[in-house]
C-alpha cells in the first residue's frame, strides 16, 4: 500500500509516537495503538525526536500526551501538570498513571527530579474550568494528586444524548488511589455517567462538594461504586462543605470514612436517586435528614454512626438499621 501526498504531509506534522499510531492505522496493522506514553514536566520536551516514547524522551505537557494517546493506551507521568484540558470523545479506555508519592512536586534546586505526580490549575486559570473534562468511555486514573480549581472540579464526567462521533459519554471511568485537594469540587458528573468506580481516594478541603452531580440531563448516574475512600474531618479547613451530593441510582457506597463537614451542610445527599446501598461506612454528624438524605428505596443498613439511639434508625450502639429520616 502506498500513501497519498496528503497522508505524507499529515505524518510529517506529527511527532514520532503519533506517526507510529497513524502509520499502523493506514497500513492496516492489527495493533496500531500507542500503548505507553511518557510525560515528565521537568525534563520532557514535546518537540524532541521520539517524543513520548520513553522516560528519556518524555513529553513535557499532558496536552501533547492526550493528543497522541489512542484507545487502550497508557500515559505515565511524573511532575507538575499545570493544564486545563478536554479528553477526546473518540478515544476509549485510556489509563493515566501517576508515579511517585501524592504530594506537591517541589524541586530542591535545579537539576533535581520531581518525586510526585500532581495535576493542578495553570497560573492563570480559565474561570469555572475543570482540570480535565472526560468525554470518552472507560478512562482510568491511578495514583494522582489533583489540586482542584477554586471554582470548578478536578474531573468533569460529561455525557450528552447524541450518537456516533458527536456522542460524549464518560461512563465506566475509574479513580483508584488518587487525592482530590483544596478546591470547589473533586469529581463532577455532568449528564449522568454510569458504572463509575471511586476507590481508595481522598477528598479533602472541598468548598462545595467532594463528589457532585451537576446535571441529570441524560439520566441519573447509575451503578457507581464508591468504596474505601476518606473524607476527612474538618481540622485546619481540610473538611469538605459536603462530601457527596449526587442523584445516584442502583449504586453502592461502602467502607468509607465520612468526617465532620466544614459547616452545617449535608454530609451525603442522594435526593432524586433510587435503590442505592449505603453500608459499612463510618459516619460523623447526625444520622437523620439534616445531615444524611437517602434516595427513594435506598438501604442504609450496617453503618457505624456516632449518633446513638436515633429512634428506629439506629441501634443503641449507633449501628444503622434504616435510612436516615
Amino acid at each position: 500500500m502506498s500513501l497519498t501526498a496528503l497522508q505524507v504531509r499529515q505524518l510529517n506534522n506529527m511527532n514520532a509516537a503519533a506517526q507510529r499510531a497513524q502509520l499502523g492505522s493506514l497500513l492496516g496493522n492489527i495493533d496500531p495503538y500507542v500503548n505507553n506514553i511518557f510525560l515528565d514536566t521537568t525534563n520532557g520536551d514535546d518537540d524532541q525526536v521520539s517524543a513520548g516514547e520513553s522516560w528519556g524522551t518524555a513529553f513535557k505537557t499532558m496536552e501533547a500526551a492526550l493528543e497522541t494517546v489512542e484507545t487502550l493506551g497508557e500515559i505515565h507521568f511524573v511532575g507538575d501538570v499545570r493544564e486545563e484540558l478536554v479528553g477526546s470523545n473518540l478515544v476509549f479506555d485510556v489509563k493515566i498513571v501517576g508515579h511517585g508519592s501524592l504530594h506537591h512536586p517541589d524541586l530542591p534546586a535545579t537539576g533535581y527530579n520531581p518525586g510526585s505526580s500532581m495535576w493542578r490549575a495553570p497560573a492563570a486559570p480559565t474561570a469555572a474550568t475543570s482540570l480535565l473534562e472526560l468525554k470518552g468511555r472507560g478512562w482510568q486514573f491511578f495514583n494522582i494528586a489533583f489540586d482542584c480549581p477554586v471554582d470548578a472540579g478536578a474531573i468533569k464526567l460529561t455525557r450528552n444524548a447524541l450518537s456516533t462521533t458527536a456522542e460524549f459519554d464518560a461512563s465506566h471511568a475509574s479513580f483508584i488511589g488518587c487525592r482530590f485537594l483544596s478546591g470547589a469540587y473533586g469529581i463532577i458528573d455532568n449528564g449522568g455517567a454510569n458504572n463509575i468506580t471511586i476507590r481508595d481516594c481522598e477528598f479533602a478541603g472541598m468548598t462545595s462538594v467532594g463528589i457532585y452531580g451537576l446535571s441529570t440531563a441524560v439520566a441519573n448516574p447509575r451503578s457507581w461504586k464508591v468504596f474505601d475512600n476518606m473524607f476527612p474531618s474538618n481540622v485546619g479547613g481540610l473538611g469538605n462543605a459536603t462530601h457527596i451530593d449526587l442523584s445516584l441510582n442502583e449504586s453502592m457506597i461502602a467502607r468509607n470514612f465520612f468526617g465532620t463537614v466544614l459547616s452545617t451542610a449535608l454530609y451525603i445527599d442522594l435526593t432524586g436517586g433510587n435503590g442505592n446501598m449505603v453500608t459499612d461506612n463510618f459516619m460523623m454528624g447526625v444520622f437523620q435528614a439534616v445531615d444524611y438524605v437517602a434516595g427513594t428505596g435506598d438501604s442504609w443498613v450496617g453503618n457505624q454512626t456516632i449518633d446513638l439511639s436515633r429512634g428506629t434508625e439506629t441501634l443503641d450502639s449507633g449501628m444503622s438499621v434504616k435510612v436516615p429520616a
